[in-house]
């Protein structure tokens, strides 16, 4: 059977997570932000190497690659995108259809307001031209965002949504005065490409970021694809987008890859609580530069129509994650007050924690967790990479300890403390945001994953009674295994109010949903056929998203067509659920087909339980600091890979795996489930 590959470019490290029938390997190597093909061949070259072949061999034999990157993300934190102009209707070039000049200031961190300009033209809320585009107006303006240095001009027109054709009209201009035989054709990107969201203000913050990280996305992401060609791989590379599904590059717009990394994580989680009983679960990745939060309710990802991309509300669908600077290489500082601050900023791969020893100067989470004793210095990675404790305790003594005139021990413990309750407040928050209150979590499972996850996991469910505590054997190239549960998705949208129900009667105008279906579907079909697919063997379903009284909730049919009420009448069941009280309406807001071709999955297949005794993967003792009060403590030190189903570790105990470590405190239990995930239970 031919290999399937996962690989996932996080901020500090990229994983890979590499199957051949049934048997999986996994792969972490340091992310190289100079140039992230580097990092991707290393990932791939030591899967190849797990399974005792040439990364030519490899390639050659395998089904599948599915890749997500930090690009888009961190092109858009560290500000470094192309530079871009911007044409908008006469009239709107201060506000870009903002109602709110506060809303409109974080855009201006993306593009100069002297890149902004206006053009002469006019098209009404019912898509009549009211004052045809002035073709010499668009050339003058296009000349003048060239002259100043603009990359790429995108094009975001007032009521393009309903009626595009001055958008394209533009585009055909410049391709005209600007042809390809010359330096090189400017690059025009349309708003109308990107959403048909009525909101313009929305429309634009989506093209313009779109604009700014399409150059570093074209660059790398086809140069990845020649990479793996050169070494054998015959079928496309597909990116994971930040909807939960995959597609070609080709077919892959640059904001569609924002958060794809967190994304494929929650589609893991997803499988994992599923086959633990559990179709409602939050997922808590905490990795060397973040955590990324997500939820599933009902076995259905959240997903935002207009998500906040760096405080810019966009018109792009996406599973929603929650992203803050809390992991393993977050930097510790002191406050004003003198207590302790972990992240936002982030050590990330170069330099690195102290403790990497490749020149970091500032105290990390990760050199507290060497300095307590649970982190091996000499099994970090598996003992690919040692670790100097030396340099983590010296820097934890001279940023932290010394100015807060404590041991280098407490202070490391209380930086192990901080991390756990900012994560635990991050965590009771959003889950608050989506009406789950902290009183409620026993019907959620939590799955925690990332390198930092297991370790920290005790200490930031400490108090919360979740249904189920869950961690992955996989747990730091978790989201490299997500990759592996997800299909070949396009997903198409028309954004209209329709009231399904007004308190009396039943929607009955069929041919309106379905004229704007048909129109979907000829283009869905024509995408599955450019993927290289018949469109014949994709699966369509629709989706319709309730409005704002229904808190965008999204019910599914199966069915591409209405004709009858009775299906309005099981549509509209589905919402009522969700309806807010005194509501007697049920409208949506937008409609949206999705197009899914199976792609090869990995199975998470149970297997028989052994007895409870772990003492076989018992490893030796080494000192674990549990408390500042009871001072270093021999602990019992297991490793991960030798335990088996029915398994079960008491603490006070560390497990070691090759890629992550596992913290079990005196009032808990790590048991092996039948699907070989670790399930942290209370003593």
């Amino acid at each position: 059977m031919a290999f399937m590959v996962g690989i996932d470019t996080g901020g500090t490290f990229t994983d890979g997570f590499f199957t051949r029938d049934g048997d999986l390997r996994t792969a972490k190597v340091l992310t190289t932000p100079h140039d992230l093909t580097v990092c991707l061949a290393d990932c791939v070259r030591e899967g190849a190497q797990q399974f005792g072949v040439s990364v030519q061999d490899m390639l050659a034999d395998t089904e599948v690659v599915r890749y997500s990157t930090t690009v888009s993300v961190n092109t858009i934190i560290q500000r470094t995108g192309a530079k871009i102009g911007l044409l908008v209707s006469k009239g709107f070039r201060d506000s870009l259809y903002s109602s709110s000049t506060k809303e409109v200031e974080p855009i201006f961190s993306f593009i100069a307001k002297d890149m902004t300009t206006e053009v002469d033209e006019e098209i009404d809320n019912h898509g009549k031209i009211v004052k045809p585009l002035d073709i010499d107006d668009v050339i003058s303006k296009m000349q003048y965002l060239t002259d100043m240095g603009a990359r790429a001009i995108v094009v975001s027109l007032n009521n393009s949504d309903i009626n595009p054709v001055h958008e394209k009209q533009i585009r055909a201009i410049i391709k005209e005065q600007s042809p390809s035989f010359f330096l090189g054709s400017t690059r025009v990107l349309l708003a109308s490409d990107i959403s048909d969201q009525p909101n313009a203000f929305y429309r634009t913050n989506a093209a313009v970021l779109n604009g700014y990280i399409h150059d570093s996305m074209v660059r790398y992401l086809y140069r990845a694809e020649d990479d793996l060609r050169a070494n054998l791989y015959t079928r496309p590379l597909m990116i994971g987008h930040s909807h939960g599904g995959i597609a070609r590059v080709a077919k892959t717009r640059a904001i569609d890859t924002y958060s794809s990394g967190p994304v494929a994580g929650v589609a893991g989680a997803a499988l994992v609580a599923k086959v633990h009983g559990f179709t409602n679960a939050v997922s808590a990745d905490v990795g060397g530069t973040s955590l990324d939060i997500g939820l599933v309710r009902d076995g259905v990802y959240d997903y935002s129509l207009t998500p906040v991309i760096s405080d810019l509300p966009v018109s792009v669908p996406m599973l929603v994650t929650h992203s803050v600077g809390q992991g393993g290489g977050s930097i510790v500082s002191l406050t004003s007050s003198g207590g302790i601050q972990i992240g936002p900023r982030s050590a990330g791969a170069n330099p690195g924690p102290a403790c990497f020893d490749r020149g970091g100067l500032e105290a990390t989470v990760t050199d507290a967790d060497v300095v307590l004793g649970y982190i091996d210095p000499n099994y970090f990675l598996g003992g690919r990479i040692k670790l100097n404790k030396d340099k983590a305790i010296s820097v934890i003594k001279r940023r932290v300890a010394d100015r807060l005139g404590t041991s280098v021990e407490e202070a490391a413990y209380l930086i192990k403390e901080t991390v756990d309750k900012n994560i635990q407040k991050e965590l009771l928050q959003f889950l608050q945001t989506k009406g789950i209150e902290p009183g409620r979590l026993n019907n959620l499972a939590l799955v925690a994953y990332g390198g930092a996850g297991p370790t920290h996991c005790s200490g930031f469910v400490k108090g919360l009674k979740f249904g189920k505590v869950l961690t992955s054997p996989y747990a730091s190239t978790f989201c490299a295994f997500g990759f592996s549960t997800t299909d070949l998705l396009h997903r198409y949208s028309k954004y209209e109010q329709i009231t399904l129900f007004d308190g009396v009667a039943y929607f009955a105008d069929y041919e309106r949903i379905n004229q704007a279906v048909r129109q979907m579907l000829e283009v869905a079909r024509r995408d599955i056929k450019g993927e290289g697919f018949s469109p014949d063997d994709a699966v369509y379903y629709l989706e319709l998203i309730g409005d704002e009284d229904l808190g965008e909730h999204r019910v599914r049919s199966n069915q591409t067509r209405l004709s009858s009420e009775k299906e309005v009448k099981n549509l509209c069941a589905q919402f009522e659920r969700v309806k807010k009280s005194g509501v007697p309406k049920i409208t949506i807001s937008a409609i949206m087909l999705n197009a899914l071709v199976a792609m090869p999955h990995f199975e998470l297949n149970p297997g028989p339980l052994s007895g409870e005794d772990p003492d076989h993967a018992l490893r030796g003792e080494r000192d674990v600091l549990w408390s500042p009060e009871s001072g270093y403590q021999k602990t019992p030190i297991y490793e991960r890979e030798p335990l088996v189903p029915g398994n079960r570790v008491v603490g006070p105990a560390i497990i070691q795996a090759k890629d992550t470590t596992y913290v079990i405190p005196a009032n808990r239990s790590f048991y092996i489930s039948e699907y070989s995930h670790g399930v942290l239970e209370e003593v």
